[in-house]
């Protein structure tokens, strides 16, 4: 009975002790599922990274596009413009290529501004830029260089076409309505221009077409007043 009784007891114990005792915890997912789980995450940080790389070329186009190109207009900055500039000299002396260089200033600008607002001002100043944009070749550069002034790059070029050049400019200027609303601004522009030479410095190359674009303004006021109508002049090399 003795022996039957610590058998027993033995017994309970051990249920007790098993019992108590917890279990290995068991995984509710196979392998093949883990291994799909981080398929799945790679994926996603993969689709991640790409959307961050595109949003990262798109940043990087736009700063080298606000880097080369006027705030206003569709037209190149002054930077870019210089850099183009001293890229056709180069050229000039290396290959002997000829290229004009074009300087473009608004008549009138100051008063367009007093009379209508700096408003009918920039819309002036896009509706030029936009007409010498669409009169150009692909392979010329045009910017605003200024407020209210403009230069032109026209490669492959002799004196004669690029004067003629500037004058169908001048009259495509004074010829195309510029409506602001219900205004009608008169917009136009005197161009002076310059064949690059091959030992040109871009200073010197600037100063004659600018020396000639004023020189052309002279005679736009003196014309204007006696109700002449302007002509074309040639520009010292």
């Amino acid at each position: 009975m003795a022996e039957t009784r610590q058998t027993d007891d033995q017994a309970k114990k051990s249920r007790k002790s098993a019992l108590g005792t917890a279990l290995p915890a068991v995984s509710a997912h196979t392998p093949a599922q883990e291994n799909s789980a981080n398929i799945e995450e790679l994926r996603n940080e993969i689709t991640m990274l790409r959307r961050e790389l595109r949003l990262m070329r798109i940043a990087n186009a736009e700063l080298e596009r606000v880097a080369v190109r006027d705030t206003l207009t569709p037209l190149y900055n002054r930077r870019y413009f210089l850099t183009a500039l001293n890229e056709r000299l180069n050229r000039a002396k290396r290959y002997n290529s000829t290229a004009a260089l074009l300087f473009l200033d608004v008549n009138r600008m100051k008063f367009i501004n007093d009379a209508f607002g700096h408003s009918a001002g920039d819309f002036a100043l896009l509706h030029i830029a936009q007409l010498i944009q669409t009169n150009i070749r692909t392979t010329d550069v045009a910017a605003r260089i200024g407020g209210d002034e403009f230069a032109v790059i026209i490669e492959e070029v002799d004196q004669a076409t690029a004067l003629t050049k500037v004058e169908e400019l001048e009259q495509m200027l004074r010829a195309t309505p510029c409506d602001f609303g219900e205004e009608k601004l008169m917009v136009s522009a005197s161009i002076g221009f310059t064949m690059l030479m091959p030992n040109d410095r871009d200073e010197s190359a600037i100063e004659r077409a600018d020396a000639n674009m004023y020189a052309r303004k002279r005679a736009w006021h003196s014309q204007s007043k006696s109700g002449s109508k302007p002509k074309g002049s040639s520009a010292a090399a």
